[in-house]
């Protein structure tokens, strides 16, 4: 175990383990969904490609990618991939949150490749793979959405859950790295127990202003804002560490240039100390785009 947790620090090996298991789940749930097409055929209630979905799927690509371009126009540092794909992200996610994990996926890589087709960039597999990843967690977050308003508790339960058993896996696999062995980040040498509680505050920073802004909207008595908040405020949370932090680093550190003999833990440091505030600034951001939207969509599931 000291093994897997010593090679799970090393270079960039945490991101290809994040990306592996994430890529699973999306193969996994895209031939549960065609068996399930093939074997319940009317009963089917998964996404169908009809013409009004069709639709709302090229419309929904064309809006991320003109928006996505304008912006780089407009700001050119958006041209650096960390950053652009955090503006590229919204409209995945929201389409991935209205239209499920499927359409997620395939707007989320259909955009990507017309974006990097418009916008000359920085070409890196971790970038691609984010943004794809994005539009399955949003779609996976979705399913919650459905639940009614009466199962609030489900998405808060999660929430927590997901919080606690992610920071007691890092903190096992940060334990039982060698003694004494300083783990490096960039020319740095850092101690393993400064690194676990620089997560460590990143984990309970987020669980702290979560419940904060849980509670103040239950005693207000807004439930309905609750309703589609948790849903976005979990897949917005899952997106940030497994996703941006754990696979992101990877391509901020190849972007950078940084050797990933040190870089990746640099990056993934940083990204752990922006965590909380980007996953109260997505959720806001996305929370007031869905309220605008989903009114407009009319969804075939």
């Amino acid at each position: 175990m000291n093994n897997i947790s010593k090679w799970l620090l090393e270079g960039n090996n945490m991101a290809y383990a994040m990306a592996v298991f994430i890529g699973f789940f999306i193969i996994l749930y895209f031939l549960y969904n065609g068996m399930s097409f093939w074997i319940l055929k009317e009963r089917y209630h998964g996404i169908r490609f009809t013409t009004k979905n069709i639709a709302y799927i090229t419309m929904f690509t064309a809006i991320n990618v003109s928006v996505t371009v304008v912006i780089s126009l407009t700001i050119p540092v958006t041209v650096f991939p960390p950053i652009r794909i955090a503006f590229e992200g919204v409209m995945v996610k929201i389409t991935g949150f209205i239209f499920g994990p499927i359409i997620g996926v395939l707007v989320a890589l259909i955009t990507e490749v017309l974006v990097m087709i418009f916008v000359p960039s920085f070409i890196h597999p971790a970038f691609i793979i984010v943004i794809i990843c994005y539009g399955f967690i949003a779609g996976i977050g979705s399913s919650f959405l459905r639940l009614g308003k009466g199962y609030n508790w489900v998405p808060v339960l999660l929430i927590n859950l997901f919080l606690i058993v992610f920071a007691a896996f890092m903190v096992f696999v940060i334990d039982a790295y060698p003694d004494g062995q300083k783990i490096t980040v960039l020319s740095f040498q850092v101690d393993k127990e400064t690194y676990k509680w620089i997560f460590l505050g990143s984990i309970i920073a987020c669980l702290g202003t979560f419940w904060i802004i849980y509670l103040v909207l239950l005693f207000k008595g807004q439930m309905k804002i609750l309703h589609v908040l948790l849903p976005i405020i979990l897949f917005a949370t899952a997106s940030e560490y497994l996703v941006t932090a754990v696979i992101s680093a990877w391509g901020d550190a190849g972007f950078l240039g940084i050797p990933s003999e040190g870089g990746y833990t640099a990056m993934f440091i940083g990204r752990l100390i922006q965590a909380p505030l980007k996953i109260i600034f997505n959720s806001a951001i996305l929370f007031l785009t869905y309220k605008a939207v989903a009114p407009l969509i009319k969804r075939d599931r």
